[in-house]
């Protein structure tokens, strides 16, 4: 129709409930983003919770899920704040990998906290720069 194509993929997310229930306008349990950030909720921590969650399953949303997502958050940052990591060099094709296999973003997550861990107790190269920017390009977490 206008000479290219439109897009390459499509994605289309399943279902995301509250208390047991699907979120819908008509049931009035929406949980808006905007009141969120009003709320004072950190946007990467929003996101984090989001992509917790493989975007084909269905899932519930809850103050549970945000709390975990800001523990998970803050044990990232705490190690991309120090100046020796683990070197991400293989977590980081990892997740690539991941993000190319049915954007699998829960797994994707898993690989970031296990190399926050190690880098916690074994961190040997300078190298949390290129590890915030991976994780910022791949999965649009500003850490």
């Amino acid at each position: 129709a206008f000479g290219r194509e439109f897009a390459r993929y499509y994605v289309h997310a399943a279902m995301i409930g509250l208390d047991g229930e699907k979120m819908s306008k008509s049931k009035g349990n929406l949980v808006f983003v905007s009141k969120l950030l009003s709320d004072g909720v950190d946007p990467m921590v929003i996101r984090w919770a989001l992509l917790s969650g493989h975007y084909q399953d269905d899932r519930q949303w809850s103050g549970q899920l945000l709390l975990k997502a800001e523990n998970e958050v803050n044990q990232i940052r705490v190690a991309l704040a120090q100046s020796e990591v683990t070197d991400p060099t293989q977590m980081i094709n990892d997740i690539v990998s991941d993000i190319s296999n049915n954007l699998d973003t829960p797994n994707a997550l898993k690989r970031l906290l296990n190399w926050s861990l190690k880098s916690n107790s074994d961190g040997n190269v300078n190298q949390s720069g290129a590890v915030s920017r991976a994780i910022d390009a791949l999965l649009g977490l500003a850490l």
